[in-house]
Order: structure tokens, then sequence, then C-alpha cells
């Protein structure tokens, strides 16, 4: 699956530019020309890392990556800023508030792309699941596929067992449909298919008292709350 990166930018030839590098490279790209449409599509697509100019304007880079990291969908998306003019001061302040990288325009291609693959890896690292999820009396074993209720194993569908990891590894998050079509359907968005739903539906079922800490949250997604 492609990975999905979100560049924010009120400059349409920076926009295209960056756009272009990293297509090249086979990512997926979503653009937003300003921070509060950048802030929408981030909470609700969760893109795999995010880059944003710092002078914007509104709210401006540095308050948008704050917001971000206050976001607890977002909290965990590696962010990079691009800026005009290098300010150490605005750097600090960028990185206390959790910016993970600077760019510093004008950029060379390889800069770009070398930047965001690495951060995509160190993220990928940072993911990398156990061997065993426990919760209560579920065991999930993610090397052999199989989960046990209370020691007697239940059979889940491909789909249905990845969605399950999702929910365990990410608590009290919201994930949308859209997130969920493409990360385990591979589907792509957007897609009008209540099929997420139905499998989602016989998960609760199988998961018995379990399942029904996986929550619908009405007009986003469903969210795991232990």
């Amino acid at each position: 699956m492609k990975k999905r990166i979100l560049v924010i930018d009120d400059d349409g030839n920076v926009l295209n530019l960056v756009s272009d590098i990293l297509e090249a490279e086979n990512f997926q790209v979503i653009t937003a020309n300003n921070t509060e449409d950048g802030y929408k599509k981030a909470t609700t697509l969760q893109p795999d890392l995010i880059i944003t100019d710092v002078t914007m304007p509104k709210i401006g880079g540095l308050e948008l990556c704050r917001l971000l990291r206050n976001d607890v969908r977002t909290k965990s998306i590696p962010i990079i800023m691009l800026t005009v003019l290098y300010s150490e001061t605005d750097k600090v302040i960028g990185l206390e508030i959790g910016a993970d990288d600077y760019i510093t325009k004008p950029f060379s291609t390889k800069e770009l792309v070398a930047r965001v693959k690495a951060h995509l890896r160190r993220k990928e690292m940072a993911e990398e699941p156990q061997e065993l999820i426990k919760y209560q009396d579920l065991t999930v074993n993610l090397n052999s596929r199989e989960v046990k209720l209370k020691d007697q194993q239940i059979q889940l569908t491909p789909k249905e067992f990845n969605l399950l990891v999702l929910f365990l590894q990410r608590p009290n998050v919201v994930l949308t449909r859209e997130y969920l079509l493409e990360a385990v359907f591979e589907y792509k968005v957007p897609v009008p298919t209540r099929t997420i739903d139905t499998h989602i539906k016989n998960l609760r079922k199988k998961l018995g008292k379990i399942g029904k800490k996986i929550k619908t949250v009405f007009g986003y997604g469903f969210k795991f709350i232990p």
C-alpha cells in the first residue's frame, strides 16, 4: 500500500513541486492550501506523514503543529516543516511543540525525499507490533494470527483479524471508515460502501463482551474503548 503524505502550503507552486517529487517516488500525495483544510484532512485521513509550511495565513504552521500534536488522532504522525527564512528560534519553538524536522526552501529533490523516507522508516520501526497483544481474556498472536478468548480459540476472517489488531493497537482513537477501508480493505478513498459495518458487526459478535467496547462514532467511524 502506498504511503500517504499530506502537504500543506498556501503557495500553489510549492504544492505542485512537492507533489510531483513525492509522486515520482510512488507516494500518494494529499494537498491543502491552508491550515484549516490541512487540519481537517490530517485528522480525518490520518496520513503517514505531514509536510507543512511555517508561514501561512491565519493560524500558521507552528500553531497547526501544536494542534496536531494535541490531537490523539494525529499526535504520532511525523511532521516536517518548510521554511524560507531559517531562524534558530523558530526551529527550536517548532521542535519543542512537536515538529520532527525542518527543511529550508529552496530544497533539493534528494534532500526532501531522503528526509521523508527517513521519518517514515522511524515511524514503521516505532510501530512494529509485538508478538502478542493481550487485553483482559483476549490474546492475539500476530505471528500465527490466532485469537483466543478465555483460552478458547475463536475463528476470525482475515479482515476481521486485521480490524481487531488495529483497534487493539490504537485504543481510544477514532478510526474513520475511510481509514479502515484503505488500511484493511485496500480500497481507494472515498468508497461509498457499508462493507466495513458488516465486518465490524460480525467481529463484535465473535468477541462477546469485549466486542461491545468497539463503539460507533456516528458521522466518523469507530473507536475501541478499553
